[in-house]
């Protein structure tokens, strides 16, 4: 398993909050078993799920085998339908970055 992360945005317009048959979808989501549907995907758990509503965008981090599957998850509950995301591999800063600044510049 490995940690990704599912950025998120979409328009004012596709807002659940201006968009009453997006809202319906975010509230059916909300209500339902996500955790359940992330398992069918190989998401083994979802580690967090951040929002910025006025900026119109998000960060769900999630415990993951495979990327294509996490897009197929986001396919099958409705966030890929009024979002455009990006899936990116995570590392955590001590993990990779200060092992890679040490390695580059001999520290």
């Amino acid at each position: 398993m490995a940690l990704y992360g599912i950025y998120g945005s979409h328009t004012t317009e596709s807002c659940p909050l201006n968009n009453g048959e997006v809202a319906k979808r975010v509230v059916a989501v909300a209500e339902s078993d996500v955790q359940s549907t992330a398992n069918e995907y190989k998401i083994s758990e979802i580690l967090g799920q951040y929002h910025s509503a006025l900026e119109h965008t998000f960060l769900w981090i999630v415990d993951a085998e495979d990327p294509h599957l996490i897009e197929k998850f986001c396919v099958e509950t409705g966030v890929a339908s009024f979002n455009r995301l990006k899936i990116v591999p995570l590392i955590t800063f001590s993990e990779g970055v200060i092992p890679l600044v040490k390695k580059v510049h001999g520290l």
